[in-house]
């Protein structure tokens, strides 16, 4: 669920709030200038009852947005661990290649990128953003920054060491 859905919600919420608060003004106003007979009183009881029940779905529905807003939460504090460790990885990844460049013929020992690997440096060469490319291949947006980021990062060591 997305920020977007939880001000959906929410405006969805306060609208039902002002709705119920209109209704309940207008019926006591128009009750005001109406004789309290016994039809009138058996309306009154049903809006109580229907306002009741407004509450009651009032307070669930704001309830639901709570337990949505912590699961929002907790999912972005475990992307954050992945991309973190992503990170890491990839800072992992840097290090080696730095080492095996450094001690090999930097011309000899060329990374062959594989096709997709080819099509994402192809098309953020014509470009493209992160997410076209991403959803032109179909592959996650972290990959595709990964690629790029170990392109970069290749060009950089070779540009070193030539």
């Amino acid at each position: 669920m997305t920020i977007i859905d939880l001000k959906l919600l929410i405006f969805v919420q306060i609208c039902m709030d002002i709705a119920i608060i209109a209704v309940f003004i207008f019926l006591v106003k128009r009750l005001a200038t109406v004789n309290r007979d016994s039809s009138l009183n058996n309306g009154l009881k049903i809006f109580e009852s229907v306002l009741a029940d407004a509450e009651k779905t009032a307070a669930q529905f704001n309830q639901q947005l709570e337990e949505k807003n912590h699961l929002i939460n907790k999912l972005n504090k475990q992307m954050d661990k992945k991309i973190m460790s992503i990170n890491v990885l990839l800072n992992r990844a840097d290090a080696l290649l730095s080492n095996h460049l450094h001690s090999a013929d930097a011309q000899d020992q060329r990374v062959l990128p594989n096709n997709q690997e080819k099509k994402i440096i192809k098309l953020a060469e014509e470009g493209y953003d992160l997410e076209t490319i991403a959803d032109t291949l179909s592959i996650p947006k972290g990959e595709v920054m990964l690629v790029l980021d170990l392109k970069k990062k290749i060009e950089k060591l070779q540009e070193g060491v030539s």
